[in-house]
């Protein structure tokens, strides 16, 4: 599988690996106007895709990085793991209340 963004996440209190992804953007068939790509977020090498779509293709990276970040913590709230994220919070790592442009911005 091709990913037009791909990331790895380290535990730091467990042997957990979590690697997530974004398929490449392309223009949905059911919906011409819309873009669409798979997320896949995989937990040590057992995969979970999800479609997700929007009007543009900033809209579906932002639905991308909302929907890892929204599993990431509540993995990290559920199950008390904690990531190893370069001395950044999961906050700062995946902002979900950013556009993606004020991201680039910084």
């Amino acid at each position: 599988m091709k990913f037009l963004i791909h990331e790895t996440l380290r535990t730091l209190n467990t042997d957990d690996v979590f690697e997530f992804g974004l398929t490449e953007i392309s223009k949905s068939r059911e919906h011409p106007d819309l873009y669409e790509a798979v997320t896949v977020f995989i937990r040590n090498q057992k995969p979970k895709e999800h479609k997700t779509s929007g009007l543009s293709e900033f809209d579906v990276v932002r639905s991308f990085m909302t929907y890892v970040g929204i599993n990431l913590r509540a993995i990290a709230k559920d199950e008390s793991i904690k990531f190893d994220l370069n001395g950044l919070t999961l906050d700062q790592y995946i902002p979900l209340t950013k556009s993606i442009r004020e991201i680039m911005d910084e």
